[in-house]
Parts: C-alpha cells; structure tokens; sequence
C-alpha cells in the first residue's frame, strides 16, 4: 500500500528529526568524553545522569595503589584468627582483555575505601555513620558468615584497609582504617 505523498512527506520529516537527534546524541556524547572539562558542560543539562555516558580511558589522575580489606574474627571459644584478606585482588589472565565481570567487584571495593579515606580527613565526622563504612561493614560481615557458615557463628569480627602499591611488593602497606569490633547476631541471616 502507497502513501500519500503528504504522509510520506511527514514521515520523511519524522525519520530526518530521528537521525539528526540520534546524530546530535553521539556528536555530544563523544565529546564530552574529551579530557577537557570545558566539554562537561554538556552534562549540565542531562538531569538523569544516565544520557550522556563518560567513558573516559584514561582518568585525570590515574590510580597508583590499590586498597586491601583485611579481616580477622573472634571465634565463639574466644580464639581470634589472623589477619586475612576480604577481597582479592585476582592475577591477570587473556580472557580479561575481552571479558573481566570480577572488575565491577575490585572496582566498587576501591571506590568505598577511597570515600573512606577522604571522610577520615573530616574533622568531628563519626565514620562509622558514612553509608560507605556500613557498606563495606556489611560486605565484610557476608564474608566472614560465608566462611563460618559451618562452624557457630563467631563473636564478631574486625576488618582493616591497607593501601598498596599494587603488585609492587618493595613497599610495605600503609593501613589506614581500623575499625572497631564488630558484635555478630546468632538470629542475624544473610542470602
């Protein structure tokens, strides 16, 4: 069935408006990957955040240093274990080059430990009421009831951050948050 031509003259319209926003779209979207900042302002009126990515290769000020979790628990017959890690940083393989799901956990661990460091520096601020801390506080919390599962629930545990030059082992770590002892709840169930 042929259209009229009116109707094919409006949906002619209809697809140059598509293209031409679609086009706008990407011309923003690619420019305001640009390391300039005067190319954010774009950003500005994106009021979801959602429509105009940043996928920026390279950051300003790339990470030199990786952060670490560290736990150790108080078990039930009063024994505390030592110090081990929370998070693991994983050995590169091939496969990451195309395909590295685990980033999305070593990347959301850093970001909390970096929000934590930068609330450490607030004076009068009480950390453990940082939704980062409880974030981490709970993560932490997931582990250890993993690794317990079998065993009766322990007392509590502590968790620690330390800072790292990544796979540079010269240096030695600096820790830089201690937390408190943290009580567990024997009814307290996690999924």
């Amino acid at each position: 069935m042929k259209l009229p031509p009116s109707r094919q003259a409006d949906r002619g319209q209809v697809t140059a408006l598509v293209i031409g926003g679609l086009a706008a779209w990407f011309g923003v979207t690619v420019l305001s990957q640009h390391p300039q900042q005067i190319f954010d302002r774009f950003r500005r009126y994106d009021y979801t955040g959602l429509l105009i990515g940043n996928w920026r290769f390279f950051a300003p000020e790339p990470a030199q240093h990786d952060f670490h979790v560290l736990h150790r628990v108080l078990l039930a017959d009063d024994v505390q274990t030592p110090w081990v890690e929370t998070t693991h940083i994983p050995r590169r393989v091939w496969r990451q080059m195309v395909w590295f799901p685990e980033r999305r956990q070593d990347k959301a661990v850093f970001d909390i430990c970096a929000e934590l460091i930068i609330s450490l520096g607030q004076p009068g601020l009480d950390i453990t009421r940082v939704s980062a801390y409880q974030v981490l506080c709970d993560h932490v919390e997931l582990v250890v009831r993993e690794e317990h599962r079998a065993r009766p629930t322990p007392k509590g545990f502590q968790f620690v951050i330390a800072r790292s030059a990544g796979y540079d082992e010269s240096d030695n770590p600096d820790y830089l948050l201690i937390s408190q002892f943290i009580p567990l709840q024997e009814d307290r169930h996690h999924e």
